[in-house]
């Protein structure tokens, strides 16, 4: 059994994008994989694989199918027992079951115990990771911007920090348990396909980071967005929308908060050169931003990045109908005409209400178009199940 366990931010949603719609797969030495996600309902956990996995990702708006993390609501026997059923399935028909979730890598103690109730089988888990200062940047921008728009407050207050390194270290003490680390970059698919030589096609608009423009709508409009944990408007954005690459990047890192995360970076690297071999240590720290802050000096005398330029959302509204463009014709659906956009702009927040009908008629066709192209049947009884993405 494979075990993609995280980190969250560290490409996970690529991943399971590109293996939920394409579930079963061989390598070259001729071994089978099937990807494999669940559902937490009410009745309780059902698993999917197949095509049927693959539809349930199409319905979704966020594009994957995965497991359900574990938490406050999550009935933790009733998953564990869907996995064991899961690695037995896959033992009696042939195949290695792929299981995901990028919220599992803190989850040790619950795997160590179940693994050691069915008997410590062999498992290989499999960890992406980012630079501390990097990840942490993301994950502001990604949790934190949404509750706490000051990163001191958020960084005194995050219940998520950086203990990666740590959660590697226990991972590995598991009996029978291979533990593999590697870098989210160059790019997720491509080191997963290599680990098991698989052919994964890279060929899907995946979760990036949304431009400025659009976090600074989403802000000042909140019903697109009402939390850090509901981001399915910003994955249909990016599902439809191009907006360039400028080379700039979301940041809110200052010197005083780099600072604040040496300790944890030298923490991390040391928890990982004791359970990593020095040859996947020297492929991890091929990215210099490990050991260096040089890398972020540009992004540092910047500053934090704006949210409110103009200019960024006027080619937000531009990116957007063009994106609705797409949209509409890959639904076999007549274009309605775009809102008109303000006569004398001056400010960002004087593009808001073109922006939001744009965004509006974006999120609808999206919806119609993963919808009809699913047979009526599944969607019935999607609808019935209550398909979702899980939180």
């Amino acid at each position: 059994m494979i075990l993609h366990v995280g980190a969250p931010k560290c490409g996970s949603s690529a991943l399971q994008t590109v293996l939920s719609h394409s579930p079963d797969l061989k390598g070259h030495d001729g071994t089978k994989y099937r990807y494999t996600a669940a559902l937490n309902l009410s009745e309780g956990i059902s698993v999917r694989a197949g095509s049927s996995l693959s539809k349930s990702a199409r319905l979704s708006p966020y594009g994957y199918a995965t497991w359900p993390n574990f938490g406050p609501k999550i009935d933790s026997p009733s998953i564990f027992r869907a996995m064991q059923a899961t690695l037995k399935k896959g033992l009696r028909c042939g195949f290695v079951p792929i299981l995901s979730c990028e919220g599992w890598i803190g989850h040790h103690t619950l795997f160590a115990q179940a693994l050691a109730d069915w008997g410590h089988p062999p498992v290989d888990v499999v960890v992406f990771l980012r630079p501390v200062a990097d990840w942490t940047n993301a994950a502001y921008w990604q949790w934190g911007i949404w509750s706490v728009q000051d990163i001191d407050r958020w960084l005194a207050r995050n219940n998520m920090n950086y203990a990666f390194g740590q959660d590697v270290a226990i991972w590995t003490k598991i009996p029978n348990v291979r533990v593999i680390v590697r870098s989210m970059r160059p790019d997720v698919i491509s080191t997963f396909s290599a680990l098991y030589d698989l052919r994964l096609k890279n060929d899907r608009r995946h979760n990036t980071a949304s431009p400025a423009a659009l976090i600074g709508f989403l802000m000042r409009n909140r019903h697109f967005r009402p939390t850090g944990h509901e981001a399915s408007t910003e994955f249909v954005v990016q599902r439809w929308c191009s907006f360039g690459v400028d080379g700039s990047k979301l940041w809110a890192l200052g010197p005083r908060q780099i600072r604040s995360l040496r300790p944890v970076a030298s923490e991390t690297l040391k928890h990982l050169q004791t359970v990593m071999t020095p040859e996947d240590i020297e492929t991890l720290l091929a990215d210099p931003r490990w050991e260096s802050e040089t890398p972020y000096h540009s992004n540092i005398i910047a500053g934090l990045t704006r949210l409110d330029d103009p200019e960024g959302a006027a080619a937000l509204y531009w990116g957007l109908c063009e994106g609705l463009k797409k949209a509409f014709e890959a639904a076999g659906l007549s274009l309605p005409d775009c809102p008109s956009p303000p006569t004398s702009p001056v400010y960002a927040h004087d593009w808001d209400t073109a922006i939001a009908t744009v965004l509006e008629m974006l999120l609808w066709v999206d919806e119609y178009e993963r919808h009809n192209t699913v047979p009526f049947w599944h969607r019935k009884l999607a609808s019935y199940l209550g398909l979702r993405k899980q939180a």
